[in-house]
């Protein structure tokens, strides 16, 4: 038996890519939006940017988030984290405007941006090489820092200390509680190779 659904979206192209059930019953929801404001989207940022929303457990939106730069944002990772706010995280073209505070790295980096359980911006972090990175997972770790999964394509450059083995690496990135690069590890083979 369903015992809600709902639909969610603008005029062009909107879609979720990652999910969490919240403390509270609700829900956290993250994907890509092109759409400008309309229907149920209220900002637009650049291209596709980043769209982040709180359900509460009926399925209602309690708040939504559009996060971006003036180019390309690809969002795919979401967690609640300790302090009951979210870590988002995904892959940004764009240099600073919008929410970007930092400059790019080559093309594509890493983008994590922590909100508070309001939806509020906190603070955002970009991590790259002169490639390309396009972000996986990103998760809070039990010692308050952050570990970042995806793919590269740098060799080093920016925050990769590692020349590339080939095409597309694994490449893990471990982050502080205060966002400083810990350690950062390429791995892979003479062909591609891709972090899920």
């Amino acid at each position: 038996k369903i015992e809600w659904q709902r639909t969610l979206g603008g005029t062009d192209v909107d879609e979720i890519l990652a999910l969490q059930q919240t403390n509270d019953g609700g829900y956290i929801l993250t994907g890509n939006s092109v759409s400008s404001p309309s229907g149920d989207k209220a900002d637009n940022k650049g291209t596709f940017d980043y769209w982040v929303i709180k359900l509460n457990s009926f399925g209602s939106v309690e708040w939504q988030k559009t996060l971006g730069g003036d180019s390309y944002e690809f969002c795919n990772s979401v967690q609640q984290t300790n302090d009951g706010g979210y870590l988002i995280g995904g892959s940004s073209l764009s240099n600073i405007s919008g929410d970007k505070s930092e400059n790019g790295r080559g093309g594509f980096d890493f983008w994590i941006v922590k909100l508070d359980k309001h939806g509020t911006k906190l603070w955002d972090k970009t991590i790259g090489g002169s490639g390309d990175e396009f972000l996986s997972q990103v998760i809070e770790t039990t010692d308050g820092g952050y570990f970042l999964g995806g793919i590269s394509t740098s060799n080093i450059s920016g925050e990769k200390s590692e020349n590339g083995r080939g095409a597309n690496d694994f490449w893990a990135v471990k982050l502080d509680k205060n966002r400083n690069k810990v350690w950062d590890k390429t791995a892979g083979g003479t062909d591609n190779d891709y972090v899920n």
